[in-house]
């Protein structure tokens, strides 16, 4: 029993760590005028606005700038197979075939956590090879690699913790330049997790007292869940084990375990 409760500790710990308060950005129609600019937030296109970020979408050319054009098209726009829609452009850079991928950022620098997204190549399907790259203040954090659809259905790629604390993510061909023709939908964005040290260090400035948990910063906002995931008014808790997410003001997220005598 104590090894089932064991486990069943560390999967709680890990999923809130690693997956709390994702949403998903899935885009359901065409921005109109508001992404004459190329770029889609979070919000728009019949998509999630998320709370304390702006999440910007917009396709790139070789140099890695936004080429100024994206609309949203249908899965029949987009001749795919496994009714995926998605944001692009039929409307590429001047000359080229294709270009070089898209770009996720959010508008203000602020760090998010992105779990993962679907991709589908409209015009090629030649397993293209794509790599995802993460930076934080305008260095390099995290990477992957992943191959394009071989089919006209698109790939679901997911992403590690290395990029649970990024402020810009690209995600480009690696094959010559400016030859796939990319679209994206349902993007799985969270708020950034905080580092083990940092949660250890956070854990320290929140204690139990009078049957519930408090802190001795102001600006630590607290919330307590059992083992079993499930959330709970923090008040007249009983003796035991707790997960606690402390959310700090720039919406970082610490989680942890603590026990209340």
């Amino acid at each position: 029993m104590k090894k089932i409760t064991f486990l069943l500790l560390i999967t709680v710990l890990l999923l809130f760590s690693n997956k709390a308060d994702a949403q998903t950005l899935t885009f359901t129609s065409d921005g109109g005028t508001v992404w004459d600019d190329g770029i889609a937030n979070d919000g728009e296109g019949g998509s999630t606005d998320i709370s304390g970020l702006v999440i910007e979408i917009f396709n790139v050319d070789d140099a890695l700038t936004n080429i100024g054009e994206l609309e949203w098209k249908s899965a029949a726009d987009l001749a795919n197979s496994n009714l995926f829609s998605g944001l692009t452009t039929f409307v590429g850079p001047s000359g080229a075939n294709g270009w070089k991928g898209q770009t996720i950022k959010e508008a203000s620098g602020n760090e998010f956590q992105i779990n993962g997204f679907e991709w589908y190549d409209w015009g090629n399907n030649n397993s293209q090879p794509m790599t995802v790259i993460g930076f934080k203040n305008g260095s390099e954090v995290a990477s992957t690699a992943f191959t394009g659809n071989s089919n006209p259905n698109s790939v679901v790629v997911s992403l590690g913790p290395d990029f649970d604390d990024v402020d810009e993510v690209r995600i480009i061909t690696t094959d010559g330049t400016g030859s796939t023709y990319p679209s994206i939908n349902n993007i799985e964005i969270a708020d950034t997790v905080l580092s083990s040290e940092s949660n250890t260090l956070i854990s320290s400035k929140v204690f139990a007292n009078n049957k519930k948990f408090v802190s001795n910063e102001n600006q630590i906002y607290l919330e307590v869940y059992n083992l079993l995931g499930q959330k709970l008014e923090n008040y007249n808790l009983c003796r035991g084990i707790y997960i606690i997410k402390a959310t700090l003001k720039d919406k970082k997220t610490a989680v942890f375990k603590s026990y209340l005598k």
